[in-house]
């Protein structure tokens, strides 16, 4: 019982990254003041939209996304 609090206390020290609120399984809070360069590479975020490049996509928010052909704001499925 002692081993099973003891490895809570440490999983929810170590998946809990400061600044960040997981909010689901692919999300978590935006980075507003994240600064992305202007390349256009579209990909298909874990959020199911489609932003200009990955940095913009982490910047909202998203965890994961790849690599897609559709233009920025559609939605995709990821």
């Amino acid at each position: 019982m002692r081993f099973n609090l003891i490895y809570f206390l440490l999983l929810i020290f170590v998946s809990c990254v400061d600044g960040e609120e997981i909010l689901g399984d692919c999300y978590v809070s935006a980075e507003p003041d994240a600064v992305c360069i202007e390349i256009y590479e579209p990909v298909c975020a874990c959020n199911n939209l489609v932003y200009g490049n990955s940095c913009k996509a982490k910047k909202a928010g998203n965890l994961s996304w790849k690599s897609t052909s559709l233009a920025s704001g559609e939605e995709c499925k990821y």
